[in-house]
């Protein structure tokens, strides 16, 4: 893929995000992988995978290029929150998710809201991810439809130059299919 790999600023080190580094290992996306706890990282990673344990890990989403990837998927509601509202300031990220469940997403739009977030920049957010494809709890299962919904938003990114069409059409079809 050369220097045409997507960024993705992936927030948890755990089951989950352990899963989906390797799933996205081959495929067309360069990661900062994110977590506050040096030790949850696994002692191997692939090439493309950067690690960051910062005291902080919100400020990364300050560091992620225009057009980066940003996905919530750490052990506490209360950084995911954090890191969505930090991502929504921007415009000029490609696509914002967080794991989850619709109710998390109705939780995170109603405090966003009450922070100041427009309805349009609520929409950005797409919660929850991977939900379109198979049922199971099992980590890698749900990495892999992560990484599926992860392609599809990357595609549509990449001809439609838009974040909020990204993150409207994918979410839509999220929501769409499991309601």
């Amino acid at each position: 893929f050369g220097d045409d790999r997507r960024r993705l600023v992936l927030f948890g080190a755990g089951h989950v995000g352990r899963a989906l580094v390797l799933a996205l290992a081959p495929l067309p996306f360069r990661l900062d992988w994110v977590d506050g706890r040096d030790d949850a990282f696994p002692a191997a990673v692939p090439a493309d995978v950067a690690l960051h344990a910062p005291a902080d890990p919100v400020t990364m989403v300050a560091h992620a290029p225009p057009g980066s990837f940003v996905l919530a998927m750490t052990h506490d509601h209360a950084l995911d929150f954090a890191v969505v509202d930090a991502a929504l300031r921007r415009d000029d990220l490609g696509w914002i998710g967080v794991i989850g469940s619709q109710t998390k997403r109705a939780r995170f739009v109603s405090r966003l809201t009450q922070i100041g977030h427009a309805p349009l920049a609520t929409r950005r957010m797409v919660c929850p991810v991977g939900t379109v494809g198979p049922r199971s709890k099992a980590p890698a299962v749900i990495a892999a439809a992560i990484a599926v919904e992860l392609l599809v938003a990357d595609e549509v990114a990449r001809n439609t130059h838009g974040a909020t069409r990204v993150a409207t059409a994918v979410g839509a079809v999220a929501s769409e299919d499991r309601v």
